[in-house]
C-alpha cells in the first residue's frame, strides 16, 4: 500500500532543515504505528519520498510526502492516527491512497508558489509595481551565481522561463508578495533571487524579506496548475496564465 501525505511546516517548524524534517516525519509515523515498509540492505530506511525540500527558515502550507506501507491499513484511521501524531512543527492536512506504480513526487511537480512580506515603509508599492512589470517584460533575465573563494565561477543562467507571475499588495503595513516559480532540473529560483531581480528593476534597495512561505507545489499543464491529491489532480485546479495579475 501507498499513500500520500499532504501537510503543512508550521511557523514552529520553521528552523528544521530537511534532514530534521524527514527524521521527524519518520518519528511521527512510527508514532502512529504506520506499518512503515523498509528497503533492504545493511542500513534500512523507511521507503518515503518528498516532494521538494524545503530551505530552513521557509514555512510550507501545502508539501507533499509518499509513504510505502508493508500492508494494507483503513486510511481514515490511518489519518486520525498520524494526525494525532504530529509535533506542532507539523501539520496533516490530507491523506490519500494512491497506486503503488506512478510517478514520484519529484518527477511530477514541476511549480512553486512562495508568499513573502516586505517592510511598506522602507519600500513604495509603486516601486515594486514598476519593477514587476519591467522584469516580466524584459526578453531574458540573466541570473549570475556567487562565486566562493577557491572556486571556479559559474556561467550565469538565463531564467526568465522560470518566473510564471508575481503579485503585490499592500497588508496591515506591509507588502505582501507572491510569485509562482517554475522547478526544473536545469535550473531554479529561490524567491530571495527573483527579490533581488525585482529590486534591481524597480530601482529600489532589496530590503529583508519576512514570514516566507511555500504556499503549494503544482503540476502545471497547458497553461493550468493542479496539486497532486484528490484522486483527479485536476480537482485542485488554478489557471495561472490569470493569476498574475498584479
Amino acid at each position: 500500500m501507498r499513500i500520500r501525505l499532504r501537510y503543512e511546516k508550521t511557523e514552529a517548524g520553521r528552523f528544521l532543515s530537511h534532514l530534521d524534517l524527514a527524521r521527524t516525519m519518520e518519528r511521527t509515523l512510527r508514532r502512529a504505528e504506520v506499518p512503515l515498509a523498509f528497503s533492504e540492505g545493511f542500513n534500512p530506511h523507511p521507503k518515503m519520498s518528498f516532494a521538494s525540500a524545503l530551505a530552513v527558515g521557509i514555512t510550507g502550507e501545502n508539501e507533499f510526502l509518499d509513504v510505502e506501507l508493508r500492508r494494507r491499513v483503513n486510511p481514515e484511521k490511518l489519518e486520525q492516527a498520524i494526525r494525532e501524531a504530529m509535533p506542532p512543527a507539523l501539520k496533516l492536512k490530507q491523506l490519500e491512497e494512491i497506486p503503488m506504480q506512478g510517478k514520484s513526487l519529484s518527477a511530477s511537480i514541476n511549480l512553486a508558489v512562495y508568499r513573502f512580506l516586505v517592510s511598506a515603509g522602507r519600500i513604495h508599492e509603486a516601486d515594486v509595481r514598476a519593477g514587476i512589470d519591467r522584469m516580466l517584460a524584459a526578453a531574458e533575465l540573466w541570473r549570475q551565481p556567487k562565486i566562493k573563494p577557491g572556486k571556479k565561477p559559474i556561467p550565469a543562467k538565463e531564467v526568465r522561463g522560470l518566473i510564471r507571475w508575481i503579485t503585490v499588495s499592500p497588508e496591515n503595513g506591509w507588502l505582501k508578495l507572491e510569485m509562482a516559480l517554475v522547478m526544473s532540473n536545469m535550473a531554479q529560483l529561490r524567491p530571495q533571487e527573483v527579490w533581488a531581480m525585482l529590486a534591481d528593476f524597480g530601482g529600489f534597495e532589496a530590503d529583508a524579506i519576512r514570514q516566507v512561505c511555500r504556499t503549494g507545489l503544482y503540476i502545471e499543464e497547458d497553461g493550468k496548475a493542479y496539486m497532486p491529491m484528490g484522486g483527479d489532480h485536476r480537482d485542485a485546479q488554478r489557471d495561472f496564465n490569470e493569476g498574475g495579475g498584479h
